[in-house]
């Protein structure tokens, strides 16, 4: 059965933005959505739609923000600034690190970690105010860091290099990789191995030194990071149009194709399902064994990553700049079964935002 939805159905509340976005979403540890744009604007709503502020900065942003440990929201931009945003997206402070910021943070005790557009994994240390840099091989740093469960940093970049970096800045290990790490944000098991795909059409595993461990291979660039879900499978997609699911032995458990390639990352609905977005314009529910449930359909292509808020809402946008809060009731006649395929109609807001 498909259906389709209008703006404001079944509690569906959908807001268009000036701007395209690339940045994938947080929920705050308040409940509420955060988005930046490249129109240089980061927003702050609720899971309801409704917009609670808005920051501006000098530049594009591309980077995914983060929560600190302190409820501070911290985000790089393209104007070569860092910026710390008060839990309700007030501006506190920034650093300027050096080079455009594409990456998002990660957050190790008291120290920052983040990739520049100047070849350099940046740190910043907020209780000495100190900065402090890696250089590795390439020019941009432009995948994302993940910190370690044994407080180090994994990150890559251009160099077609996956570094494991310590917290003041020392280079520990790096494994030589076919393609470049374009935005894919390596995971990791159970087993510490850490895991991440390449535009060479590879998805690596190591130990955390770096020793190789297995590669699967697709027919596509692999944008998209690596997510490790609840039941121990890896789950990503590619430019090959499919939507992977792999166990932790590197070993193909089911594909998914969709129409065009997905670069977005997935995102947790549940225990056992997920979705993801493709530049066909769907947003896919799948279990973690990469069986289709159903499929919304949106206005403007996937490069962001869906999320989930609290109370169930689905959260996603698109390149089109447009934002969908799709309530639980809508996902949950999806995962029920009592409906396969949803539209949303184009060109139909609850809300525009100037």
């Amino acid at each position: 059965m498909s259906l389709a939805l209008t703006a404001g159905d079944h509690g569906t509340i959908v807001v268009k933005v000036d701007g395209k976005f690339y940045s994938t979403p947080i929920v705050t540890t308040d409940g509420n959505v955060v988005i930046a744009s490249h129109n240089k604007s980061l927003y702050l709503f609720n899971s309801k739609g409704q917009l609670q502020n808005t920051f501006t900065a000098e530049g594009w942003i591309h980077a995914t923000p983060r929560q600190l440990s302190d409820g501070q929201i911290a985000i790089g931009s393209y104007d070569r600034f860092f910026y710390f945003l008060d839990k309700d997206g007030n501006y506190v402070s920034k650093i300027k690190p050096g080079g455009k910021i594409f990456t998002e943070p990660v957050e190790i005790d008291n120290v920052i970690a983040f990739g520049t557009s100047k070849g350099k994994v940046a740190f910043y240390n907020r209780k000495t105010d100190s900065l402090y840099y890696t250089k590795v091989r390439g020019k941009i740093i432009h995948g994302s860091p993940l910190a370690l469960s044994n407080g180090n940093v994994a990150i890559g970049g251009n160099g077609k290099r996956l570094c494991i970096i310590d917290t003041v800045a020392n280079l520990k290990a790096q494994l030589k990789t076919k393609g470049w790490i374009m935005h894919a944000k390596p995971a990791e098991t159970s087993e510490h191995q850490v895991v991440v795909g390449t535009y060479g059409k590879r998805l690596y595993s190591t130990d955390t030194l770096c020793n190789k461990k297995w590669v699967f291979k697709t027919k596509g660039r692999i944008h998209s990071s690596i997510i490790l879900t609840p039941d121990n499978k890896l789950v990503f997609g590619s430019f090959d149009k499919n939507v992977y699911s792999v166990d932790t032995d590197g070993n193909l458990i089911n594909k998914y194709k969709t129409g065009k390639k997905v670069v977005s990352t997935p995102a947790m609905v549940n225990d056992s399902v997920f979705a993801i977005g493709g530049i066909d314009k769907h947003i896919y529910l799948l279990t973690t064994n990469c069986k289709i449930l159903g499929s919304i359909k949106c206005e403007g292509s996937f490069f962001s990553t869906p999320i989930v808020t609290p109370d169930g809402t689905l959260f996603c946008c698109t390149m089109k700049g447009v934002l969908y809060f799709v309530s639980k009731e809508t996902i949950d006649s999806i995962l029920t079964g009592k409906v396969k395929n949803i539209e949303l109609d184009e060109g139909k807001y609850d809300a525009v935002v100037e």
